[in-house]
């Protein structure tokens, strides 16, 4: 049962985003359109989907609404706490025998990474925490190795790395932190759209890390003159990605707002 949930927050998660929102409207306006009693609907449908595309790929709205969810939390700054870890939470991978590590892990992944080994070398003594998984694919090699050889390679002694095996998202990430590193001091290292949720689920767990947001979509707009791009498209995946994780984890009792 807990795979089957997790398969079906993949699947809403990848389905209820404007791209396929958008094609499931316009199939559903072929046949309407077609016969002239239904047409109407049709046409509704066709208006739905272009508008839905718009506001989803026009940078001006978005990135406000996104801009709404990465500053709850501050960059994170030299200085502004203790550390004995530093956990960098897992995003995607994929091996690829003829290509750099740099390319078989993802932009997400390797931002976390950048900002966490920026943060580890201002505590000397810290060490960093790595997790996740070998993909729904089963990779060869799973995503906390594979950002381990890459921390390694940018100059991170391998006896300052921690990874962990296992966990598939970002609730499983806390439960772990909240089994082995309840009594330390932790910074939280994830992208800034995904924080307030990551919080959530922390602070369900037990915890409080103090966090270290990254990787932030939003950017301030010099004026509105701008035609809809995929840019934009891809911070509103993101951004409704997040709002219904939050969602899913208060629906299943893990988060702690």
């Amino acid at each position: 049962m807990d795979y089957l949930l997790f398969l079906l927050k993949k699947i809403l998660g990848d389905f209820l985003t404007p791209v396929p929102l958008t094609l499931l409207l316009l199939l559903l306006a072929v046949p309407s359109l077609l016969r002239r009693k239904n047409r109407w609907f049709g046409v509704l449908c066709v208006v739905v989907a272009t508008t839905l595309l718009f506001v989803s790929s026009y940078a001006p709205l978005n990135s406000r609404w996104i801009a709404d969810l990465e500053t709850r939390y501050p960059a994170y700054e030299a200085g502004e706490s203790s550390a004995d870890f530093i956990a960098v939470l897992g995003s995607w991978h994929q091996t690829v025998d003829d290509q750099p590590l740099t390319s078989e892990l993802s932009a997400t992944a390797i931002v976390r990474l950048a900002e966490g080994i920026r943060i580890y070398r201002l505590h000397p003594g810290s060490r960093l925490i790595f997790t996740g998984y070998h993909g729904l694919w089963a990779d060869p090699v799973a995503y906390p190795e594979k950002l381990r050889a890459l921390a390694v390679a940018l100059g991170v002694p391998d006896g300052d790395i921690l990874t962990f095996v296992g966990p598939r998202d970002t609730a499983e990430e806390a439960q772990l932190m909240a089994d082995l590193f309840a009594d330390t001091e932790m910074v939280l290292v994830t992208s800034a759209t995904h924080m307030p949720r990551s919080m959530e689920l922390f602070r369900g767990a037990g915890l409080d890390p103090t966090p270290a947001p990254t990787g932030h979509l939003s950017k301030p707009t010099r004026h509105l003159w701008r035609l809809p791009d995929g840019e934009a498209l891809a911070r509103t995946d993101a951004l409704i990605h997040e709002h219904m994780g939050i969602l899913w984890a208060r629906l299943m009792g893990q988060g702690a707002q």
